[in-house]
């Protein structure tokens, strides 16, 4: 049973001092995240010297680099694994964006804050842990080859994994069962990774809360002598000690401080420590695991005087090397869920989405549809073991619903400001209950409240279960902002447009492409002047109901900011006049985007095009205009300064990843430019409310840029033919 403190020594401790160094030494790897790397260098020294390890000891990361060596994978194939790694896409916590269904990335563009949460009868629910350990997981499945042994002594090199009882505190020394749960339990960071529960019911997480280098679990158990590798990062003085991260950080250090030092006591002149200088990386400095390694060797061989104490022949070598037999990946003769129905999903439901129809499957078919399924939303963790069961492989699927659902909340805002001009808000809030009835309908209720505001209800109801064709009818109120500006820039009217919505659609999911839908519409159309004291000239009231049809098609890898992927969008409505339609038109707004990425620079082109056609002479007031301005939107203008009945915008963005950010807090910090180009049809005169074509409009920016877990966030300047300089500062996604 894996978690189960072994009580009996390892093979060889019986083995006299003078046994050594042929019998090999023991090799003691502490936990420090990223700089857990270092670990890797050391063990490339150690080979060049011919040094024999006799077993292994590690926590967090040095438990991951330990066990996955204690296997048997060749050093120079682990380098290969971590240099093809997707550090941001793994610590991101999510799902490939692309292969996620539409139907759960359909609110992506909302500014949201990147958190969701769970309405429960006693409150708001929170997540277990800012990351999703999901893709980890996997990956560490595919480190130790789904190795399941019944004691880690038959390992090609005996091997222990520490854990942390987070009920009581103590240490939890993993021996047995399966190799990449015991290295997951080992490297389960409280609050940043999701907590593991062992078969006895532990909850455990990082083991460096006990015993961050566990050397009693080598020492005097498999051999006399032992190399320890302390990655783990120095406490900082008073005065480093500025604000709440840095108290949590000295906090979590003090503790694997102390026990460290604890477990140091029991070394003897005969041991050697090994401490890497990691200066200036951190335990989140996943992207330069090359440079810590090369700092891990040069602090092997900068010992490597003392270390030679332990080399052997290279025929004693060869022999010991031998028996480090390389591990290969399983092949799958049959998938089960082992589980009791949740909330709102079923084990059976899952096995039939699991299932295979050859007669064996590599692991790596089966991991990918455990990413499909995972993509859909509805699970928290989708972990599994691989057994032999009567000679056949057995990979059982152990689900754990998602602990927020099946009711959702999230809420963000957008934030922009230009000058000179005024700055809008606009707090955002959202509902969506999931898996409401057996066929999977749900519904989704929207909140905005500030310079535009709104409030919509839907309910969404595919035909059965797993339906691409599905119904939807929604019920909403917005109140748009709609500014006239002076040919001076300045403002010269402010009008509201408060429009009641009716929408009955039919429509087909397109999987994680996107959807088509397809239906009736029915919108009130009441302006106002936003200044009471100047009303001004106002449009007419007017209903306009008809017919519309959508396409939206979405690959983009980030939403907020996209650096791979295309993007389109397109709605066409048609109004009926005997529908009881105010106004006869044809009316289409279409958004096509591409995003590609070379090295850390990325190119977004966009073209935006929307606009009214058949309009008569007689309702000339009676459309809502289309506009340009903005920043990215005709840079140099006021939002929506330019208005007409028609519009086009072709922009190309260049963004220069300048550094990432910790996955807990955004992607990256970007530099970048803008080159825009723009023009009206049927524009707006703002004195004599004439109509007029304008020139085709050029227009640029440059900006500093963040893609945050709060929303993008730009500082920048901008200009444009006929607009003027202007700064921005904006938050949020629609741009």
């Amino acid at each position: 049973m894996a978690g189960v403190l072994a009580q009996t020594a390892w093979a060889g401790a019986e083995a006299a001092v003078d046994a050594y160094p042929p019998q090999g030494v023991g090799l003691v790897l502490g936990g420090g995240g990223a700089r857990g790397f270092a670990h890797l260098g050391v063990l490339k020294e150690l080979e060049r010297l011919r040094v024999p390890i006799a077993c292994i000891a590690g926590t967090s990361a040095g438990a991951l680099i330990g066990g996955i060596y204690a296997n048997g994978l060749p050093l120079e194939q682990m380098e290969r694994e971590f240099d093809g790694a997707d550090w941001e896409a793994l610590l991101s916590g999510k799902p490939v964006r692309a292969d996620v269904p539409y139907d759960r990335k359909r609110d992506d563009y909302k500014n949201y804050l990147d958190i969701t949460f769970g309405l429960k009868k006693d409150g708001l629910g929170v997540p277990r842990s800012a990351i999703n350990s999901q893709e980890i997981e996997l990956y560490i499945h595919k480190l130790t080859r789904d190795r399941v042994v019944g004691n880690f002594d038959q390992l090609p090199i005996p091997f222990r994994a520490i854990a942390t009882d987070l009920a009581t505190g103590e240490p939890v020394v993993f021996s047995q069962g399966s190799l990449a749960r015991a290295l997951r339990a080992s490297m389960a960071v409280p609050g940043l990774f999701d907590l593991i529960e062992d078969d006895e019911g532990r909850l455990l997480v990082d083991g460096g809360l006990a015993r961050n280098l566990p050397i009693q679990d080598v020492k005097g158990r498999c051999a006399d002598h032992v190399i320890v590798v302390d990655v783990s990062t120095p406490l900082m003085k008073a005065g480093e000690i500025h604000s709440l991260f840095d108290v949590v950080a000295q906090t979590s250090n003090l503790m694997v401080s102390r026990n460290a030092k604890e477990q140091m006591r029991k070394l003897d002149k005969g041991d050697i420590v090994i401490k890497p200088d990691l200066n200036g990386y951190t335990s989140a400095s996943f992207n330069e695991h090359q440079a810590i390694t090369q700092r891990g060797e040069a602090a092997a061989k900068a010992l490597a005087k003392q270390l030679e104490a332990y080399s052997v022949s290279e025929e004693e070598y060869a022999a010991w090397r031998r028996r480090l037999a390389r591990p290969h990946f399983p092949l799958i003769d049959k998938i089960q869920v082992e589980g009791k129905p949740g909330q709102f999903t079923k084990p059976e439901q899952l096995a039939k989405s699991l299932a295979f129809s050859s007669v064996v499957e590599p692991v790596s078919s089966a991991q990918s549809r455990l990413r499909g399924v995972f993509a859909g939303g509805d699970y928290d963790r989708l972990t599994y073991r691989v057994d032999n069961v009567s000679g056949r492989n057995v990979m059982t699927v152990l689900p754990l619903e998602r602990s927020i659902g099946p009711n959702f909340m999230r809420f963000g805002l957008n934030l922009s400001s230009a000058t000179p001009g005024e700055s809008n808000f606009n707090f955002l809030a959202s509902h969506e209950w999931r898996n409401a009835n057996s066929a999977g309908g749900a519904w989704r209720n929207d909140v905005s409240i500030g310079q535009n505001k709104l409030i919509k209800t839907e309910w969404y109801q595919p035909l059965y279960e797993g339906s691409p064709v599905f119904t939807a009818a929604s019920l909403g109120y917005r109140q748009d902002f709609l500014p006239v500006y002076n040919s001076d820039h300045t403002l010269n009217l402010e009008w509201n447009n408060n429009v009641g919505s009716v929408r009955l659609d039919g429509g087909l999911a397109l999987g994680r492409y996107g959807e088509w839908r397809i239906g009736a519409y029915r919108d009130d159309n009441h302006f106002s002047s936003r200044v009471s004291w100047l009303p001004g000239v106002v449009p007419p009231n007017y209903r306009d109901t008809g017919i519309a049809s959508s396409l939206v098609v979405d690959q983009f890898d980030n939403p907020k900011w996209p650096r791979a992927g295309y993007f389109f969008s397109g709605r066409v409505t048609k109004s009926i006049p005997s529908w009881g339609s105010d106004v006869n038109l044809t009316s289409y707004d279409t958004v096509l985007e591409y995003a590609k990425t070379l090295g850390s620079v990325t190119m977004r082109l966009s073209a935006k095009n929307k606009g009214a056609l058949n309009r008569g002479n007689d309702e000339a007031f009676l459309v809502v205009p289309r506009s340009l301005g903005g920043f990215l939107n005709l840079s140099g203008y006021q939002d929506s300064e330019l208005i007409g009945e028609r519009s086009s915008l072709f922009r190309s963005m260049l963004y220069w990843r300048a550094s990432s950010l910790p996955a807990a807090l955004g992607s990256g910090v970007y530099a970048g430019i803008s080159m825009e180009l723009g023009k009206i049809w049927g524009r707006v005169g703002t004195n004599d409310w004439s109509q007029s074509n304008s020139d085709w409009i050029p227009a640029g920016s440059v900006f500093l840029a963040a893609d945050t877990i709060i929303g993008p966030f730009f500082v920048g300047m901008g200009t444009a033919r006929g607009g003027k300089p202007t700064a921005y500062l904006y938050l949020g996604t629609d741009y």
